[in-house]
Formats: structure tokens, sequence, C-alpha cells
């Protein structure tokens, strides 16, 4: 699973479908988001892990081969910061949703199908979080 999400942790992009073991970049690169990166991100930037490749509006850390300066290491340390958000979020939809720890199905269709619905009802949680209560009476 490939997700991105926002600063409130909901997910505005999904793809699924690749087993665990395939390597971050093989799925981006074959993502739908790969293609629809600069429309969709511009003017803002994704963070990711060193598994992605740095591109225009995807901002890796540094390669640590030990020779890194130390405005290399605050970037990396700062990115490393700010990408807690998707872990929370990754953190938040497992709780929710205990099954995602351990998903009995053996339909691969049918598990992408359960994981997109997981995500679904995890937007829809947090957007309920987000609702500003308004006095019916005015």
């Amino acid at each position: 699973m490939q997700a991105v999400c926002d600063h409130r942790r909901k997910i505005i992009d999904l793809f699924v479908g690749y087993p665990g073991s395939v390597h971050d970049s093989r799925v981006f690169h074959n993502s739908p988001l790969k293609l629809s990166l600069e429309q969709k991100c511009a003017p803002y930037y994704l963070l990711a892990d060193s598994g992605y490749p740095l591109q225009k509006h995807v901002l890796t850390p540094y390669r640590d081969r030990g020779n890194l300066n130390r405005y290399q290491n605050n970037f990396n340390v700062k990115l490393s910061r700010n990408r807690y958000v998707i872990e929370h979020c990754f953190g938040i939809l497992k709780q929710k949703f205990r099954q995602l720890y351990h998903v009995k199905l053996r339909d691969i269709p049918l598990i992408v199908h359960f994981i997109r619905a997981a995500c679904v009802l995890h937007n829809i949680a947090i957007d309920d979080e987000f609702v500003v209560d308004i006095d019916p009476m005015i």
C-alpha cells in the first residue's frame, strides 16, 4: 500500500495492490501518482523516505554514507521529524482496523477492496473529528 496523507492525517492518495515485499520505488513508478504528481502536488512537496526517488515534487533524505555535512544531516533530521505524520496516519488506521495487522482474506482483489474501504472509513472519521458544531437555533 502506498498512501499520501495531509497534515490532518487524511489519506489523499492511495495505491493498493502490490505485496509488501515489493520495493517502494517500484510501487511508486507503477502508481498513478507518479504520472499526476505535478498536478496533484504543485506548488507543494511530498516528504518521502529513502525508498523513493528524489523528484521535483518528492523530497527524500540525503543518502548517508558517512560523509554528510552539517546542513545535509540537519535536512535529514527535519525531513524525518515531519514524515511522522504518515507514520501516525498508518498507526491510527491500524488501530481502528486491527484486521489490517493480519488480513485473513486470501483473495487479492478482496484484500484490495478491504484496505480501500478501511481507508475511506478512516477519512470519514478524520472528517468527523474536524466538524465544527453549529447551533441549529442560529
